[in-house]
């Protein structure tokens, strides 16, 4: 998502961050598979979420991340994508030193202090609406919208990147194993219009999924692709040509509905964004509120949804987070939350990379919590999980250690066989992401299909976090993943609060059978 990509990947749940032209496969290649996705300690979705990609051929098309994390995008359209592509794996959906990580002002473990509020007045005076573009789009599908599908009534979202078609084509993404599919990602630019160029890919991903009774929604935004949604809300005709841009991709290609990764309304997010601390979460409301009236006047709009990315917690407000959010229940289905990228190479400590509880407000279940005290009906939030781990190189020996803390050292280990150094096109500072796959954590030999670690690594299981981790003797490496064990634990968690469901962070980065979704499917018994 997610993984931020981070990154995320990309960085997607990149990070997620949770993409977008996937064309520009030489700028993909430097994605982090990150996500989507967060809050101060919280990274980063889809990205957004990260797996950066080293090689074009290995996943050629793709990119953004989470967004490419490609979630991005800042100027001209073709740069804009081109940077998605550079975007961790969505992560997401990221950094760190790869990842800017933690980029909060407040808080947070890089600070920005150099890097101003913009004024939407400055940044709008010369705004002028953006005709539609001329290019011909493909013509629409003409398969219809998907049956409700029997046996499906908890949500498994799982997120698909556009720049891994290489390696996952959309027929033989699992319909089966998922309720929706967000394809990741449409990048907005400064003209405002979400845009995205593998129309062809996603006319498959429609028809291969409808045939199965599977959603898809597309994906906009992510951790880059974030820059200007503060602006653009603030903008009555700032909405309005997203609004229309949005629905234009609903009418072409017979989409199911709408998923807006803004990652941190009211924060920074990644360096590049504009934002805005006091107006960003009423603005966004507004922009939400506009696209489901549009939606309602489609002749299928009672059907159409709205979805969001979001970070752990509620969104900022004017006063910090947020203690009310049930108006964006109100026009929002669901929301997908980014529980991931929470310790990184952004702290100062390693620490697990998605929680499940322990101290401290950034757990995945103290997120949960949050959003439901805040006005957030459980029904409607589905809990994001990551399919990828964060390595780092500690300073001491943690082969006899029960705690997973420990001080480590930079720069930020190469992680996967597909990792790579990339530039953040907001940090100008090339680094590896440590991301590992866990489809790469089996092939590479790291872990057995029954989660045991090979040598010379050694495996454990934190009892605080509920989460494995792994560390290496003779490197000093240390790896925070997920896998069947504590994926088993979310779900658990997930319906014993009676959540809508589960998000995953992303479908290129599970084995080839599938071992991490098949864990999700539990969500439906």
């Amino acid at each position: 998502m997610k993984i931020s990509a981070l990154c995320i990947v990309s960085l997607g749940l990149s990070l997620a961050v949770f993409g977008d032209a996937a064309k520009q496969h030489e700028h993909h290649n430097k994605h982090v598979d990150q996500h989507h996705h967060h809050a101060p300690k919280e990274h980063s979705h889809r990205e957004k979420h990260v797996n950066q990609h080293n090689q074009h051929n290995q996943q050629a098309d793709h990119s953004h991340h989470k967004k490419p994390q490609a979630d991005h995008s800042h100027h001209k359209k073709q740069q804009q994508q081109a940077n998605h592509h550079k975007h961790a794996d969505h992560s997401h959906h990221m950094d760190a030193e790869s990842i800017p990580s933690k980029p909060y002002k407040d808080g947070g473990h890089h600070e920005y202090q150099d890097h101003k509020e913009v004024s939407h007045e400055d940044f709008n005076k010369d705004f002028e609406e953006h005709p539609k573009p001329s290019d011909t789009v493909a013509s629409p599908p003409t398969f219809a919208s998907p049956p409700t599908a029997a046996g499906k009534e908890k949500m498994v979202v799982a997120y698909w990147t556009d720049w891994t078609s290489s390696v996952m084509p959309p027929e033989s993404i699992p319909f089966d194993k998922m309720t929706h599919v967000n394809y990741a990602f449409s990048i907005v630019g400064p003209d405002y219009r979400p845009v995205f160029e593998t129309d062809y890919l996603l006319n498959r991903v429609v028809r291969a999924a409808h045939l199965k009774g599977v959603k898809v929604m597309m994906s906009i935004g992510g951790w880059t692709g974030s820059q200007y949604f503060s602006p653009l809300s603030a903008s009555r005709r700032g909405r309005q040509t997203f609004v229309n841009g949005a629905i234009d991709f609903v009418k072409n290609y017979n989409i199911d509905g709408i998923d807006i990764d803004w990652e941190y309304p009211g924060r920074m997010g990644s360096a590049c964004n504009i934002y805005d601390a006091n107006n960003d979460a009423k603005n966004f409301l507004l922009l939400l509120k506009e696209l489901r009236a549009a939606m309602n006047q489609l002749p299928n709009g009672d059907r159409l949804e709205i979805s969001l990315a979001t970070r752990l917690l509620p969104f900022d407000g004017p006063d910090g987070i947020m203690r009310d959010v049930s108006e964006f229940a109100k026009v929002v289905d669901h929301i997908n939350v980014m529980a991931y990228d929470i310790n990184g190479p952004w702290g100062s400590v390693t620490g697990a990379n998605a929680p499940l509880g322990g101290e401290g407000e950034l757990t995945y279940a103290n997120g949960a919590q949050a959003w439901i005290d805040a006005g957030f009906p459980a029904s409607q939030i589905n809990m994001g999980v990551p399919f990828y781990g964060r390595s780092l190189t500690t300073k001491v020996d943690m082969t006899t250690s029960q705690s997973m803390e420990a001080p480590f050292s930079k720069p930020v280990p190469v992680g996967d066989s597909n990792d790579a150094l990339w530039t953040d096109p907001c940090e100008k500072e090339a680094a590896y992401s440590g991301v590992w796959k866990y489809k790469n954590l089996r092939e590479q030999g790291v872990v057995d299909q029954y989660g045991r670690a090979r040598a010379p690594w050694i495996r454990k299981f934190d009892r605080e976090s509920q989460t494995p981790w792994l560390f290496n003797p003779s490197t000093k490496q240390f790896i925070s993943y997920d896998d069947k064990e504590s994926l088993r634990l979310k779900v658990d968690y997930a319906k014993q609060k009676q959540l809508g469901g589960v998000m995953l962070w992303a479908l290129n980065q599970d084995t080839s059978d599938f071992e991490l979704l098949e864990v999700l499917q539990g969500i439906h018994q």
